[in-house]
């Protein structure tokens, strides 16, 4: 005799359920991003419009350290009210978002003045691979203290520096596929706004919090401790 179905133990069910968290995560996300949102969408691609795509870049960090908490949850949890997860979360680590994200979003700008200085004599095009490097490192070390962050939420910031620095270095090619992953959600946005602010950004996220957490466990699986 075939047992009736439920709710908790459909796998379509729970398909559908899963994937109603991911949108949501992905509209609470849009919805503390609207900065960069008016932007994308109201803005032509165009160098005289730079200033203000950077100056909207600026308030990402919080909610894109809420989507990693987000995700978080969801790997612990797999069953969670998304929105209020999102809001209980981002009242938490909102402002740690801005610090931990002015490292990335600072060195970026740091990086493209200066390359584009250096690039007005001939010389300075042997610079531009630096350059690269340093916004690399920046964008990483930006993206290891959001996931640091959110696995140790009582640690200082100090060591969540120190930490997240350690691996940008220590496991430098992973930090280069989530820099790729990172700047392909804006890459996206910018080119697909649809898809780009509905769907990509919990995807590319979700995989980066996979190579984080991989690269932490890499060094840690003999270790009892959470990161």
């Amino acid at each position: 005799m075939l047992s009736k179905q439920t709710f908790e133990n459909n796998i379509y069910m729970k398909l559908f359920r899963w994937l109603y968290i991911l949108l949501m995560g992905n509209l609470c996300l849009l919805g503390v991003n609207l900065p960069f949102f008016v932007a994308a969408i109201c803005l032509a691609i165009d160098i005289r419009n730079l200033p203000l795509f950077i100056f909207s870049l600026f308030f990402i960090g919080p909610g894109f350290i809420t989507l990693f908490a987000l995700l978080d949850r969801f790997k612990e949890e797999k069953e969670i009210e998304p929105v209020l997860v999102f809001m209980k979360e981002f009242h938490q680590f909102w402002l740690r978002g801005i610090i931990y994200w002015f490292i990335g979003w600072f060195g970026t700008i740091l990086a493209v003045t200066d390359g584009l200085f250096f690039t007005q004599w001939s010389v300075g095009y042997w610079m531009i691979s630096f350059f690269i490097l340093l916004t690399g490192m920046c964008l990483a070390s930006s993206i290891n203290c959001w996931y640091f962050q959110v696995r140790n939420p009582k640690a200082k910031k100090r060591d969540i520096l120190r930490i997240a620095i350690y691996y940008t270095l220590r496991k430098w090619y992973i930090s280069a596929l989530n820099v790729l992953l990172f700047l392909l959600i804006f890459i996206v946005m910018l080119l697909k706004p649809a898809i780009g602010f509905m769907i990509t950004p919990i995807l590319f996220m979700g995989l980066i919090y996979l190579n984080v957490k991989k690269q932490a466990n890499l060094k840690n699986k003999d270790k009892n401790k959470k990161i």
